[in-house]
């Protein structure tokens, strides 16, 4: 902090700072207005200020801040990077690469920075730009989590073509070369599935220095954005179900083992399918909601959610013996919670859209289009094979068998990488129900 402030004005900040942090926002933007009325030109002060209003989501207000913080000090590198923040909010995709590239100008090693430009790039999707920064972030900073993982999700759908920047990239690149007979034609044994979780152990155990990845839920992307977190916050905010989903209809598979959804993993991978319809799989983490481990396919109709259902039932058959459950339902559990009876197929007139749902529709629509511009991403196809996402994701999972005490996982693996956020999560899950 400037050593110039005051000890009057030194406490006055002290005590925004603690609201901020308790995210008292608003007494926090109250008490720091205050404060720059009797001193307009502290940068830490007005940077601060403009943190508080890109919490409150008052965008325009923060980026008035931050210019003010750099007029007062224009070799303030944190406010070039947060007015990059505020600029990626509001959708100024050429202001935000300017202000982030402007902070790591002055300080070449910023992380930070880096790791904000290549997330800036990544929703744009300029993947090789992305790449590039994500390197330089964890080049300065090897923990920071943020890029780690960013750059770790990014490596499903694009392949960098140097594989010796970072030793993220270069694992990534060393699992989608080994070489498997595991086969969707044919049975998947356990000890095919130890083998190669072996040989990938290794080389994250030569590669990776953390393994904390924040992901429970293996996707196969089509490239289609199914627009899931606009038709929830509609369902959240006015308890409605949006009219797009009552023609989303999914094969929804229910597993006993890890060790089979680890196999459906191999099945949704290799399937390949006429429409090529987004599906993934995933360990069930949601509180109140029942089962363990579930695999999804979406389709944009019954008949289509029908003829895929002929498709994937041999397999699941072939490969899962009778340890498994495979039917159609319509949309989500959560609506089903709501609205009972909405998501069985043999009575979809059960519940109906309410054409009093669009205005609230509208309303979403509009607070959408008004919202934050920033983590909307260019949505790419997934890249089929293993990937280093898919491995860590695999990893949570048998954590997570460990500690429902699923012991099929025995068979498939000698070596678990502990994972704070799979033990965090099933705790939490189990006090809540």
């Amino acid at each position: 902090m400037n050593i110039n402030i005051n000890n009057n004005l030194k406490i006055e900040i002290d005590k925004i700072i603690n609201l901020y942090k308790q995210k008292n926002f608003r007494d926090a933007l109250i008490l720091s207005n205050k404060a720059i009325e009797k001193d307009k030109n502290i940068p830490f002060l007005l940077n601060l200020n403009g943190l508080i209003n890109l919490s409150l989501e008052k965008w325009h207000n923060a980026i008035f801040a931050f210019k003010k913080a750099l007029d007062a000090d224009d070799k303030f590198v944190e406010a070039y990077n947060n007015i990059g923040v505020a600029y990626s909010h509001i959708g100024d995709d050429k202001k935000a690469v300017e202000n982030y590239t402007l902070a790591i100008r002055l300080k070449k090693d910023y992380a930070n920075g880096y790791n904000n430009l290549a997330s800036h790039y990544d929703d744009l999707g300029q993947y090789s730009e992305a790449v590039i920064n994500y390197n330089y972030a964890l080049k300065f900073n090897p923990e920071n989590l943020n890029a780690q993982n960013n750059l770790i999700h990014l490596l499903n759908y694009f392949n960098p073509k140097n594989s010796d920047d970072n030793s993220i990239v270069k694992a990534n690149f060393l699992i989608k070369k080994i070489k498997t007979d595991i086969s969707i034609l044919k049975h998947i044994s356990d000890l095919s599935l130890f083998e190669y979780l072996t040989k990938c152990n290794q080389i994250l155990k030569k590669n990776i220095k953390n393994l904390s990845f924040f992901d429970s839920q293996i996707h196969r992307r089509n490239g289609y954005d199914l627009n899931c977190n606009r038709h929830h916050k509609a369902f959240n905010k006015f308890n409605i179900i949006p009219k797009y989903c009552f023609s989303c209809f999914k094969i929804q598979i229910e597993l006993t083992t890890v060790s089979n959804l680890i196999r459906l993993f191999f099945i949704f991978d290799q399937l390949r399918l006429p429409k090529d319809n987004i599906r993934k799989c995933f360990i069930e983490l949601r509180p109140g909601i029942p089962g363990t481990y579930k695999g999804l396919i979406y389709c944009s109709s019954i008949e289509e959610a029908e003829s895929v259902f002929e498709i994937v039932k041999p397999y699941m058959q072939k490969l899962m013996l009778d340890n498994f459950d495979i039917k159609i339902k319509r949309g989500c559990t959560e609506f089903d919670l709501a609205f009972p009876g909405y998501k069985k197929v043999d009575d979809l007139n059960k519940i109906v859209y309410d054409e009093e749902w669009t205005k609230k529709e509208e309303l979403i629509d509009h607070e959408i289009s008004n919202g934050s511009q920033k983590g909307k991403k260019v949505f790419n196809r997934s890249l089929s094979g293993t990937c280093l996402g898919d491995i860590l994701i695999i990893n949570n999972w048998l954590n997570y068998a460990k500690l429902l005490n699923d012991k099929s996982y025995k068979k498939i693996t000698d070596e678990i990488f502990f994972s704070e956020y799979i033990f965090q999560a099933v705790e939490k899950r189990n006090s809540k129900i």
